[in-house]
């Protein structure tokens, strides 16, 4: 049974490190796969038009590259209902339809080899109720705004309708297509030329494009993402932690007909503890790992595995919280060392257990949670069988594992006195009690005989304290 006390409350205890890995992991794989969808996308449009001009196909290439970028930076800030998509239908006046939330906006891509050309072909007067948007070289060079300014006043006066249109592309033209704060990374005439050329050829990187998870997911978006991996958490902790309390107090109330204001009181200062301890783990697991994971603390750790990245932060932290426990004197150095290898026996079985949990139950968060808690379980009683191995071994042979285990070969008080011997004590100050007259009955006495024996104690080897060998 403290085998599975143990069990239970390391994962209550870490509960909310395993949820914030897990959330952090599954937000930067978010944002990677709608970067994968996006080159799926552009590789899809080359392949259906490998007969066609590379000068045609870029336009295409750089309606998917618009879409698919957008929906990234969604995920990437933390958005929700709200995506683009390429228009598929064939209408001449939009390309890309922007969808929030039963909204919808739209937008027209024009990709032209110069500025005139582009800005020639998105003023069409059709196109005066949607976005526009073109090569970020053109934009950026203004080349298309002084080229619309100069044909809508050219225009000006004969024809009203070509110059508002004209009017239109200079005033909103944008090499990005965006709403509510979200929007598409700019992609230039010639970027969007080389893609289709380095995707036909199969040379095309996307990291000389910026489609990479770091290129999306900012510093400010880990904060965000792990303050609210921790107030998930924190709940979560709360819960765990609080539903033995609440179980108790509801058979309280079966059996007495009352709750005591006690318990109800208790109930509320652990959800309070439970819930700051949670946010603080969660947030700090959450940060590590979509720090690690998007590639924002180099290419080498982006690869590390999630599960490392969990039992690194649940041992350092727990690591520290002990340290504080030794440095108050609340914890003695043997107990912390014995306290480490416990986190990382029940941490890897918990994480084990996570995964393997996560692949039978296909439900997010729920999968893992309950796969570490049956992981947790078993861990501890791994780590307290092994451990009863060890002193056993350490009772027979005298070994102490480099002085993790204390031989102690000084004979029990108990026993001395057993022997006959005087034990040598410290004077101590004994006061005198009252003496208080009482008056007592007379009893009848008898005598009791008793035959002379031998006596004797036998002496054996045994646990006498935590990672303490000595006479039992």
């Amino acid at each position: 049974m403290d085998s599975f006390k143990e069990g239970y409350r390391h994962f209550v205890k870490n509960s909310s490190g395993f949820k914030g890995v897990n959330h952090s992991f599954e937000y930067v794989n978010q944002v990677q796969r709608e970067i994968d969808k996006t080159i799926a996308e552009m590789s899809k449009t080359v392949t259906q038009r490998l007969n066609a001009n590379d000068a045609t196909t870029k336009g295409f290439v750089a309606e998917d590259w618009h879409a698919g970028t957008f929906n990234a930076d969604v995920v990437a800030k933390g958005g929700k209902d709200i995506y683009a998509s390429v228009d598929k239908s064939n209408n001449p006046i939009k390309d890309i339809d922007i969808f929030n939330k039963g909204t919808s906006s739209s937008w027209q891509s024009k990709y032209y080899k110069s500025a005139e050309d582009t800005a020639k072909e998105l003023s069409n007067p059709k196109y005066n109720n949607v976005g526009k948007v073109a090569p970020s070289d053109q934009i950026a060079e203004d080349g298309i705004r002084t080229a619309a300014q100069k044909q809508a006043l050219r225009n000006s006066e004969t024809r009203h309708e070509v110059a508002e249109a004209y009017q239109h592309t200079a005033n909103y033209a944008r090499s990005v297509i965006e709403e509510n704060g979200y929007s598409s990374r700019g992609l230039s005439d010639r970027e969007a030329l080389k893609i289709v050329e380095e995707i036909k050829n199969g040379t095309f990187d996307p990291k000389k494009y910026g489609l990479t998870t770091e290129d999306f997911v900012k510093v400010e978006y880990v904060i965000q993402q792990s303050l609210k991996a921790g107030v998930t958490a924190a709940a979560l902790t709360a819960i765990i932690k609080v539903t033995p309390e609440i179980y108790k107090i509801i058979m309280s109330m079966i059996e007495q007909g009352y709750i005591e204001k006690d318990q109800l009181i208790q109930a509320g200062f652990i959800t309070l503890d439970s819930s700051v301890e949670g946010f603080i783990r969660g947030s700090i697991a959450a940060a590590i790992t979509a720090t690690l994971k998007s590639g924002l603390a180099g290419e080498t750790l982006k690869s590390i595995d999630p599960s490392m990245i969990s039992l690194g932060t649940i041992l350092v932290m727990n690591a520290i919280h002990n340290s504080f426990k030794v440095a108050t004197g609340r914890m003695k150095p043997v107990e912390f060392v014995d306290a480490c290898a416990r986190d990382l026996v029940v941490s890897s079985f918990a994480l084990i257990g996570g995964s393997v949990s996560q692949g039978l139950i296909q439900i997010p968060v729920f999968g893992f949670m309950l796969g570490s808690f049956l992981g947790s379980i078993v861990g501890s009683f791994v780590y307290d069988a092994g451990k009863r191995v060890c002193l056993s071994f350490c009772i027979e042979s005298g070994f102490t594992f480099f002085g993790l285990v204390k031989q102690d070969y000084v004979l029990p008080k108990e026993v001395i006195v057993s022997l006959g011997l005087k034990v040598f004590e410290y004077e101590r100050f004994i006061f005198n009690p009252p003496d208080i007259k009482q008056s007592e009955p007379n009893k009848f006495s008898y005598k009791k005989f008793e035959p002379n024996t031998i006596n004797i104690n036998i002496l054996r080897r045994g646990v006498i304290g935590v990672n303490k060998v000595g006479f039992v």
